[in-house]
């Protein structure tokens, strides 16, 4: 057997226990069982591929230079599929009792599990056809998701999410179609594949930049994600720190680093013109946020701003702002899924929804409303969280490149971050309860045990960020050459 085709283990994996879980009737205890134990073998396998076998690739499948189904794993796929197996992990144990008041939980568990597989077939992806197809597929896994309550509003939701999605993805097909006519190549190599300078690269950039961004939530593409909030929260905690918004993100990164270059990038000029829809995500996704009542949806236009300092990051093209943006990715990923979390577990245990019912709560849930305190400071960037580390170097990298108005902007958004924020735990810590009664208890265990372990995998970024710091600077000391 080759070796290199070990690398399909955790892309072909999950999609063969989903049909194991759709074929079965389990009883809750055995799926819950058969659903953790994949997802954790999953993880194993990845590691495995990380730690054995360093650079491995497999052309799965080749029929000429553009069909040609290609896996491969490099720094950025390490990156990634590590960060999605393990937020997985902690999500399948947290779904295990968060889904039972939302029930259809075989149906939920087989989407979720398939959805993995799905996303690291993008993490591994060698080739820009490649990401594209699981890409698609990904809309297809999490439609079901994001409709699981098959409410009027659920349905009304998942066809947005797909419209956006599909159209998006049609955007980025044009722009990939174009650049495989002159290069005739759409391999991921650090650094990029293009050679000189052509007019029609900057018509492929922008068109796959913003047709990616629409899963990223680039303003003004970002309308399906707050509407997206009616799904269970394990499938809002996924959106919005890993599986779709993320993957946005990450076709963004190497369409820019993979297959253009920052030096090609840069000569189009393509990323001035991006980086105004950027700078406005980032303002309007804070200024949105604050006028929210539903706390879901509050988190919701969090995520858009959020999203828009990491897609900075990535079109200022110098190391050290590619270095936090995808230290943002990660440190984005374990708050929000974190704070989404926090919020699933308030209304799991008391039924409440919206910012005038949560006053006094924090005295019957102190362990969650702790977490999501610290987890809220972390994404404003107060030092020495991981969030301000994040930050750190994107402002680095503004200034660098000249851009002295972008750090100005990340403090007034930080601020924004703050007064949308601070407000649920000064509500949850110091105001009088409701009239009416509060049950006195915390989350159940299952989901205050993820909870508790990434608010302190958060802590610790911020706390000791090196190890971390030391892969991303080498990955953007590779990508830049």
């Amino acid at each position: 057997m080759n070796l290199n085709n070990i690398i399909l283990l955790p892309i072909v994996f999950p999609f063969l226990a989903a049909i194991i879980m759709s074929a079965c009737n389990f009883n809750e205890k055995r799926r819950n069982i058969f659903a953790g134990s994949v997802i954790l073998i999953n993880l194993i396998f990845v590691i495995y591929i990380v730690k054995s076998f360093g650079e491995i690739s497999l052309h799965f499948i080749k029929i000429n230079e553009f069909l040609d189904i290609y896996f491969k794993v490099d720094k950025l796929s390490i990156f990634f599929s590590l960060l999605a197996s393990v937020l997985w992990s902690f999500t399948s144990i947290y779904s295990m009792e968060y889904m039972k008041h939302e029930k259809k939980e075989k149906r939920f568990f087989t989407y979720f599990i398939t959805t993995l597989g799905v996303t690291l077939g993008i993490a591994f992806a060698g080739n820009l056809l490649t990401l594209y197809l699981f890409y698609e597929l990904l809309t297809l896994t999490t439609f079901p998701l994001v409709i699981h309550s098959e409410s009027k509003e659920a349905l009304k939701s998942g066809k947005k999410y797909l419209i956006y999605s599909f159209a998006g993805a049609t955007v980025a097909l044009m722009g990939m179609l174009i650049l495989f006519s002159i290069t005739n190549d759409l391999t991921f190599v650090p650094g990029g594949i293009l050679k000189g300078n052509k007019q029609l690269y900057f018509v492929a950039y922008v068109s796959m930049f913003i047709g990616f961004g629409v899963k990223a939530a680039l303003v003004p593409f970002h309308s399906w994600l707050p509407e997206a909030m009616v799904a269970p929260t394990p499938v809002s905690s996924l959106l919005h720190a890993v599986a779709v918004v993320k993957s946005g993100i990450y076709a963004i990164t190497r369409v820019t680093y993979y297959i253009f270059g920052a030096d090609a990038v840069r000569t189009t000029g393509a990323n001035k013109y991006l980086i105004i829809l950027v700078i406005i995500s980032i303002l309007m996704g804070s200024f949105l946020a604050l006028h929210q009542e539903n706390l879901k949806k509050r988190l919701a236009y969090s995520t858009i701003s959020q999203l828009g300092y990491i897609l900075l990051g990535i079109l200022l093209l110098n190391k050290n702002a590619f270095t936090g943006a995808m230290m943002h990715l990660l440190n984005h990923a374990v708050i929000k899924i974190t704070l989404f979390f926090c919020v699933g577990a308030i209304m799991y245990t008391t039924g409440k929804t919206k910012m005038s019912e949560i006053n006094g709560i924090g005295k019957s849930m102190p362990i969650t409303m702790w977490c999501f305190t610290v987890s809220a400071i972390s994404l404003i960037g107060i030092p020495p969280t991981n969030g301000f580390i994040s930050k750190w170097f994107l402002a680095e990298g503004a200034l660098l490149e000249g851009k002295v108005a972008f750090p100005a902007i990340l403090l007034v958004s930080a601020l924004l971050t703050a007064l949308y924020l601070l407000p649920i735990s000064i509500a949850a810590f110091f105001t009088k309860e409701n009239n009416e009664a509060i049950i006195k208890k915390d989350a159940p265990l299952k989901m205050l045990i993820p909870i508790i372990c990434i608010t302190i995998i958060t802590i610790l970024l911020g706390l000791f960020p090196n190890f971390v710091l030391d892969f991303i600077r080498d990955m953007a000391s590779e990508v830049m050459n």
